[in-house]
């Protein structure tokens, strides 16, 4: 089993060679230089190519062995030919680590699994661990190092770590996230693990003091037992995000042309993971918002839900979505709605839960707004809240009349100050809209302010089940 010490190459090296690396536009050897330079990686470079004199005016050298200072991590774009002799140059260069971009091994060619198996004994021969074959990169935003196909620009530092077998996806994942200052500070994408495998990245991940929940995309588990020893011990400190794909027989089939996996039965895998107190998430859309919410918002003790919309229909919709996750939409009690009848809320609003805040129009205070969510949070009859209905449809310019930059504000302070009620009571709360930043102006300036907001309804009940979900597992593994 491979001490930390040996997969710290991969995050944080202090000095990288790309072998292969090109300024030609699509290649690989460009990706990774372009990966590298985007984000003013502190430590060296060195781009490997017989056939360039400078990369991206960075001096190459023509072999790996030219290098005259030592080298961390080798990066290999080069045909899969060879192979076998590049990892051997690295040995004797004495490079510690390599990561092999190269696809078009196991998860291609029949047979060439034991191809790969053979390249990682040969690595090992050396002292090296391999990363890969058919691998998109790594990343880790806290030291400033970016050697992946994810466009820099689109990268937001988090203490969230993503282990995958996949790449490009979530690439394409992190790049839409971007936009709700979502984001993960380190990525490993692991490919057909012919030596590390994502066991042995999860044990990393859980020691690593930046990484505070991981999210990982498995098509299968390799190392079973490793697996379950390492994530029980994980999960006891930290969230754990599975994404399982390959449940399917076309999606088996799919898993064995992507990365060489043995997708296996689904009932296996689930039991795996609840053994191991990790949380599996419906959807791959889900798990960035399923991470953040893990390490942001307050634990969900409970499975009561108030429900406070600007349109009862809305309410209804949102009771059936919980209540379809395993939450429960509970009447408040008659202390609370004679409460909420003394701060204003009139005869014709609903205060049972729904409560409908929508049917008041905006006669009531934003104070009032908050003191009726404020009201039903301390009552002790709620495990969390969400409020859905904010922001209005209008990007604003010059010519925005003034009634709409007045909602519009007015808009912003609820937001706010039903945010701070989360800290405020130590209970989930969670905004809603149906409208995203290219839509409304108040959920545009909301989300620079770091408000958080949800825009889909099963997306906020998956959300609060599995935090609640999240909270059973640490009371049963104490």
């Amino acid at each position: 089993m491979p001490k930390r010490d040996d997969l710290s190459i991969f995050l944080n090296p202090k000095s990288v060679a790309v072998i292969g690396a090109s300024e030609r536009p699509g290649s690989w050897g460009s990706f990774m230089m372009e990966g590298l330079r985007s984000r003013e990686f502190p430590g060296k470079i060195y781009p490997v190519n017989s056939r360039a004199g400078e990369i991206y005016g960075i001096t190459a050298f023509n072999t790996i062995t030219d290098i005259p200072e030592p080298v961390d991590l080798a990066i290999l774009t080069i045909p899969e030919e060879y192979m076998e002799e590049t990892i051997a140059a690295c040995g004797e260069k004495g490079v510690r680590g390599i990561t092999i971009i190269t696809a078009g091994f196991g998860e291609a060619v029949s047979g060439a699994r034991d191809r790969e198996l053979e390249m990682a004994a040969l690595a090992r021969s050396f002292g090296m661990r391999l990363l890969g074959p058919n691998v998109s990169g790594t990343f880790n935003l806290h030291a400033k190092f970016n050697a992946s196909a994810s466009p820099g620009e689109y990268l937001l530092q988090t203490p969230l770590g993503l282990i995958c077998q996949g790449g490009f996806a979530f690439y394409n994942m992190l790049t839409a996230g971007s936009y709700r200052s979502m984001g993960v500070g380190k990525f490993i994408h692991t490919g057909n693990e012919c030596d590390l495998t994502v066991s042995d990245f999860l044990d990393d991940f859980g020691r690593d003091p930046e990484v505070e929940a991981v999210l990982m995309y498995l098509e299968t588990i390799r190392t079973v037992r490793h697996f379950i020893e390492v994530a029980g011990r994980v999960t006891v400190e930290k969230p754990v995000v599975v994404y399982k794909a390959g449940r399917t027989a076309g999606g088996s089939r799919a898993a064995r042309s992507h990365t060489g996996a043995l997708a296996g039965r689904r009932v296996l895998f689930d039991a795996v993971f609840r053994q191991s107190g990790i949380l599996v998430s419906p959807t791959m859309e889900l798990m960035l918002p399923l991470g953040h919410a893990l390490i942001e918002r307050p634990a969900m003790r409970g499975r009561r839900v108030a429900v406070v919309t600007i349109g009862g229909s809305w309410g209804v919709a949102l009771t059936d979505t919980l209540e379809e996750q395993g939450l429960l939409v509970p009447e408040m009690g008659p202390r609370v709605q004679k409460r909420l009848r003394e701060l204003g809320m009139p005869i014709r609003a609903s205060t049972r839960n729904p409560i409908d805040i929508g049917a008041s129009g905006y006669t009531l205070s934003v104070d009032t707004l908050v003191a009726i969510g404020r009201e039903i949070l301390i009552s002790d009859e709620v495990d969390a809240l969400i409020i859905h209905g904010m922001g209005t449809p209008g990007i604003h310019d010059e010519k925005t009349p003034d009634v709409m930059l007045y909602f519009c504000e007015m808009e912003k302070e609820i937001m706010q100050r039903y945010q701070a009620l989360q800290e405020e009571t130590d209970r989930p709360v969670l905004i809603g809209s149906h409208y995203t930043p290219w839509i409304s102006q108040a959920i545009r300036d909301a989300n620079e302010m770091g408000i958080r907001v949800y825009h889909r309804l099963d997306e906020i009940a998956q959300l609060l089940s599995l935090m609640h979900s999240r909270w059973e597992t640490v009371q049963r593994m104490k």
